[in-house]
């Protein structure tokens, strides 16, 4: 809440709404009319390339969550654009790197962005406001509210308020949320996923979901039973051990027991990926958070215990980073672990506020994990190997002694070992065997 504040201290966004309609083009070629969406809640982010709250807000993929999860893939009563409101903008500037601009805007966001060719700054025209980002809802026709940035499901809950009449379906229904992949160790793993209530009216108490594996064989069924009023969600642990890797895929169907009237959203991709293994047992945890340390905390537990934690930290004054004191710690041996590390704000430890990052290596200097942008928490799964230094067994060792002594004992020198040319006829003692060397 404190970044939200300051971002009205910076940039100050007071404004007027007034009814607006636009027609613009997008990135991809298509031209889209807000006014046909009119049985949609429509967020519209007016935000600038340069603009570091805009990014901050961008980061916390927020947007692209909700989009996933109710957009036309989804429930399909819900839809974003993003506005780039700089007459200035491009899709170089806008791919990261040029221009000012605050990062790679365009990868990993699936909603229409509109800004180069003067269509952002066209769009942004429509509405009255006087600084980035502005966010409007809009719920059919004419003025459009601010909608305030917030936590996830706060701003959700403030988009299901603000534009009611969009989700008014009648039936029994029930979806899938995004789910961010999953990493297990040698030894498996089970999947949680997050069902959600997508009635209006009737309490979600069965359903039925479905686990296929890589190849698209059903392998386990679930059934779940509750009291999951509509809007709500809750997260389900599917009783089945992942142990290969890949694209697994889950299906929510028969909520109340009936044929799942709008099936949109019912399945979700599982990516599942191989955690780091055979790590040193003993590793060092480094931190270097951003202004707002306070908001950065983290562990590594096993699924009994946790052995060990940091922050929350001290936060600056001003946007920059901060050194902590790195944790070196022993882990136990041959276990599947979790390195969790959470923002609670949901923007990371990287970038807008300070270049923040994470960093666990092991003894053997194995980089086991790094990272800083990510959202609200990021997990990392690895699994540590023995505790001893493996040790290969010589057998029938010999040594060799390459000095030579007379039969006195004492030690001839010599240009190489063995260089005899100039040893004094007699009798010679070598790596315990005698020799004579005589005129030739």
């Amino acid at each position: 809440m404190k970044k939200i504040i300051l971002t009205f201290t910076l940039i100050l966004l007071a404004f007027i709404s007034q009814a607006q309609s636009w027609t613009a083009t997008d990135l991809n070629g298509t031209t889209h009319d807000i006014t046909t969406y009119s049985n949609k809640a429509v967020l519209v982010d007016i935000s600038a390339h340069w603009c570091g709250p805009c990014w901050s807000w961008h980061s916390t993929h927020i947007m692209q969550d909700l989009y996933h999860d109710f957009g036309p893939n989804g429930t399909d009563e819900f839809m974003v654009f993003w506005i780039d409101g700089d007459a200035g903008s491009s899709l170089q500037i806008l791919q990261g790197g040029v221009g000012g601009s605050q990062g790679d805007w365009l990868t990993g966001t699936s909603y229409p962005v509109i800004g180069p060719n003067g269509q952002g700054n066209n769009v942004a025209s429509n509405y009255n406001f006087s600084g980035y980002p502005t966010l409007y809802l809009h719920c059919g026709t004419g003025i459009a509210p601010e909608i305030s940035r917030n936590e996830k499901w706060v701003f959700w809950n403030d988009v299901l308020n603000g534009c009611s009449s969009a989700f008014q379906y009648q039936n029994a229904d029930v979806t899938l949320l995004k789910h961010e992949g999953m990493q297990i160790c040698s030894s498996g793993d089970e999947a949680t996923v997050e069902i959600y209530n997508a009635s209006a009216y009737s309490t979600l108490n069965t359903a039925e979901i479905k686990l296929r594996d890589p190849n698209g064989i059903l392998v386990y069924n679930q059934y779940w039973q509750g009291n999951l009023q509509p809007f709500a969600h809750t997260a389900i642990t599917l009783n089945y051990l992942i142990t290969s890797p890949g694209l697994w895929t889950a299906e929510v169907v028969s909520p109340n027991g009936y044929p799942d009237t709008r099936p949109n959203g019912d399945l979700e991709g599982i990516e599942v990926t191989l955690g780091t293994s055979n790590v040193n047992p003993t590793v060092t945890v480094t931190i270097v958070s951003d202004q707002y340390g306070s908001e950065t905390s983290w562990t590594i537990c096993d699924d009994n215990l946790c052995y060990l934690a940091g922050g929350p930290y001290n936060d600056l004054g001003s946007s920059g980073v901060t050194t902590q004191s790195p944790v070196i710690g022993t882990l136990p041996a041959n276990t599947c672990l979790t390195f969790k590390i959470e923002d609670t704000y949901g923007d990371g430890i990287c970038c807008n506020y300070g270049n923040g990052f994470y960093t666990i290596t092991d003894a053997n200097g194995l980089v086991v994990a790094q990272g800083g942008e990510f959202g609200t928490e990021e997990e990392v799964k690895f699994e540590t190997g023995n505790a001893t230094v493996g040790i290969v067994e010589i057998v029938n060792t010999e040594t060799t002694d390459y000095r030579v002594f007379d039969i006195m004992g004492r030690e001839m020198i010599m240009s190489t070992w063995n260089d005899y040319r100039n040893l004094p006829y007699g009798i010679y003692i070598q790596n315990g065997k005698k020799f004579i060397k005589v005129k030739q």
